[in-house]
């Protein structure tokens, strides 16, 4: 399999999180079971930016949402079936297959719903000219928290309502990463 930079170099295609995500592990096992039904909603900056209506199944997983605007404005319904893998210690894995027949666990909404292949999406962490193990997940563990992202900046205070040993947790997390950046610079430029 290819190693750092492959699959993505020299285009310039689409990354995942620049696209709804809808991830079969925020739906729970039982939902399947008991037909649950309901919407997920994406917003940004307090706007609602899409939304799909759900219906859960025992075999199958049905979206429903809207695609346009205005007069040229189409409603879509699809099912998408669901397969099955065993687990090293026992139980099932669900899947959900994509309408170009592989499985999957995240669709990716862009005018219809699929998988990251059929939409070509690349990660964003194969776009990252300077790569550090964990420095994307690092980042998110500040984004998260509302912290500004970028070693540059210090980590910032305790959030209200987190456990101290939780904010240490991550605070030296953040700093053994902050070192390995700062090492992984030192080697590759001198400085």
């Amino acid at each position: 399999m290819g190693g750092y930079g492959s699959g993505c170099h020299g285009r310039l295609a689409s990354k995942t999180d620049e696209f709804h995500r809808l991830d079969l592990a925020t739906f729970k096992n039982d939902w399947f079971e008991s037909g649950r039904w309901g919407r997920v909603t994406w917003s940004r900056g307090g706007h609602e930016t899409g939304s799909v209506a759900y219906v859960c199944g025992t075999d199958f997983l049905k979206l429903t949402y809207s695609v346009g605007s205005g007069e040229s404005q189409q409603q879509i319904h699809e099912t998408f079936g669901l397969s099955f893998s065993d687990q090293n210690f026992g139980g099932q894995r669900r899947w959900l297959v994509c309408k170009c027949g592989r499985r999957c666990r995240v669709l990716y909404g862009g005018r219809y719903f699929r998988c990251r292949q059929c939409h070509r999406l690349c990660f964003a962490s194969q776009y990252e000219r300077f790569r550090v193990p964990g420095m994307a997940e690092a980042e998110t563990v500040r984004k998260r928290l509302g912290f500004e992202v970028g070693f540059a900046y210090p980590f910032g205070a305790k959030p209200k309502g987190m456990h101290w040993r939780t904010y240490y947790a991550y605070r030296k997390r953040d700093c053994a990463m902050s070192n390995a950046i700062e090492q992984a610079l030192v080697g590759r430029w001198g400085l």
